[in-house]
């Protein structure tokens, strides 16, 4: 029953995130044929579109962010053997983890910002 009830969840969301976007398109298609119809100036919809450089992976951000989440599994292994036995290690782990990589991530945020300017 559980199975049941995931599988229908996810048919749910699929199909709502589908038909959100089909609806969404369709009214933007009847709008601009509308526009077109009434001779109303549509170059807004059809005009120049701006140039694209391409996509380029952000491996300087991935890096950074790998880097960070490597940092705190390291320093959480460090220090785990000192901790004294009545405090868990899993919680430290994951939030030294959690804690390196958003720092890693702010600091290709910042990284990147630079480098584009």
């Amino acid at each position: 029953m559980n199975d049941l009830a995931l599988a229908v969840i996810w048919l749910g969301l699929f199909s709502t995130v589908f038909f959100s976007w089909y609806f969404y398109l369709q009214a933007r298609t009847k709008e601009r044929t509308m526009l077109i119809e009434k001779g109303a100036d549509a170059s807004n919809f059809y005009g120049k579109k701006p140039e694209r450089k391409g996509f380029t992976f952000p491996w300087l951000k991935f890096g950074l962010l790998l880097v960070g989440i490597s940092f705190g599994l390291t320093l959480s292994t460090i220090v785990e053997p000192f901790l004294p036995s009545s405090i868990d290690a899993e919680p430290m782990i994951f939030g030294s983890t959690v804690l390196f990589g958003g720092m890693g991530m702010v600091l290709a945020h910042f990284t990147d910002k630079k480098r584009v300017q």
